[in-house]
């Protein structure tokens, strides 16, 4: 749901935003009193309230001893945090997770698979977390689990039998505690239909979990290799969900940050043959893995992704639009062509009926691009001269082939 033009703004929202994003980069829990503080709000029972409810967004967790965390921060604009924070949008998304608790047991894994993925990002993206690629391994690999088996019982009609594990006469297997045994990630795989590298980037992210528990994972290769892995693993997320259940995700930021961020150190390169011993035939298995799908460019999953960071030199300059004052300004242009790099006569069309089979400039692709380019997340104007407001063009995301165009028109 994008933001609303006529959205407002207050000077207590823009401070608890830049609190909440200071914290966030730090990985550090802070009180009431730190937020009373560093907001402008009163500190008493009401606002102790109001953040045990959420109000100032679904960002907060209460870690039980009067602190709170957050995550999905960073990277917010004022005015989207705002709006993320105002009672429409709360009314809105509680609506709908109140439809998906309402839609039996398929829903109610789908919350807890999305607080599993949530918790794994949340736990890696501290800087000086100790245990943090391999956390976030066993919790995503949970947060898969839970959305595989969700999918398994809603195409049974919600019927939970279908989750559990059985003899061959047809009896349910019980566990330890006498509960019926549920299946394993595998047998949930096997049971959905799967994209292959999907399957692939499930099992590369297994293995790193099994890794894990059984043994143990360290050393710098193995590092990175679990931040390509991961990475790939919750764009795929972002994606099923959607396609499976239509989780609208777009509150929070789904994204791990780039170890160079925090370590420059662990930029440097590593071959296997320096790894240590255990760890070789782990790293052999998913460099296996990214050769059997190297050559598919075209594909809406990856088995390893690499989200680079490039650290630069900020520079001063004059805003046109003031010329009497100077302001500092992100680097509009660069940003822009980073995230919308088609324009419509060279890359969209073509990538149209390149993709899909009954693909034509009719009525109904012209309702469809109606629709996407109300939406910032797929299209934007920019003007041809940064220094002049007109005349603009407009330019796509990429992204809308595999998240909008596919449910649309059918592929080649």
């Amino acid at each position: 749901m994008p933001v609303p033009r006529s959205q407002r703004v207050t000077k207590q929202q823009v401070k608890t935003l830049l609190f909440f994003q200071e914290k966030e980069r730090e990985g550090q829990p802070f009180s009431a009193e730190e937020f009373a503080e560093a907001s402008g709000y009163p500190l008493g029972p009401s606002l102790r309230a109001k953040l045990n409810r959420q109000e100032f967004g679904e960002f907060l967790t209460d870690l039980g001893d009067g602190t709170y965390s957050v995550l999905g921060t960073l990277g917010m604009a004022p005015k989207e945090y705002a709006w993320k924070v105002s009672s429409e949008y709360r009314r809105t998304h509680a609506a709908a997770n109140e439809q998906l608790n309402a839609q039996g047991l398929s829903g109610r894994l789908v919350v807890k698979s999305l607080h599993a993925a949530l918790s794994a990002i949340e736990v890696y993206n501290k800087p000086d977390f100790k245990y943090r690629e391999e956390a976030f391994s066993i919790l995503m690999v949970n947060a898969w689990e839970l959305l595989l088996k969700a999918k398994v019982v809603r195409d049974n009609g919600e019927d939970d039998t279908s989750i559990h594990q059985k003899t061959k006469e047809g009896a349910p297997i019980p566990s330890r505690s006498g509960n019926p045994k549920t299946i394993t990630i595998g047998e949930a795989m096997d049971r959905v239909d799967l994209d292959q590298v999907l399957a692939d980037n499930l099992f590369a992210l297994i293995e790193i979990r099994d890794n894990a528990i059984h043994l143990l994972n360290d050393g710098h290769l193995l590092n990175v290799k679990m931040l390509e892995v991961g990475t790939a693993s919750l764009r795929s997320y972002l994606t099923i969900s959607q396609e499976w259940f239509s989780l609208d995700l777009s509150r929070y930021n789904f994204y791990l940050m780039p170890m160079s961020f925090f370590h420059p150190h662990e930029l440097t390169s590593y071959s296997i043959n320096q790894a240590p011993a255990q760890h070789q035939g782990l790293l052999r298995y998913i460099a296996s893995l990214e050769e059997k799908h190297a050559a598919d460019g075209d594909q809406p999953h990856s088995i390893t992704l690499q989200l680079k960071t490039e650290f630069v030199k900020s520079k001063m300059r004059i805003d046109p639009n003031d010329p009497g004052a100077i302001s500092v300004k992100v680097d509009e242009e660069k940003v822009f062509q980073q995230k919308y790099p088609w324009s419509y006569k060279d890359h969209l069309l073509p990538a149209l009926a390149k993709r899909y089979s009954d693909f034509k400039v009719d009525k109904k692709f012209l309702r469809l691009k109606k629709e996407i380019e109300a939406d910032v997340k797929y299209s934007k104007e920019r003007p041809l001269d940064w220094n002049k407001p007109k005349p603009t063009k407009r330019f796509y995301n990429p992204n809308i082939m595999v998240e909008f165009f596919d449910k649309h028109y059918m592929k080649k």
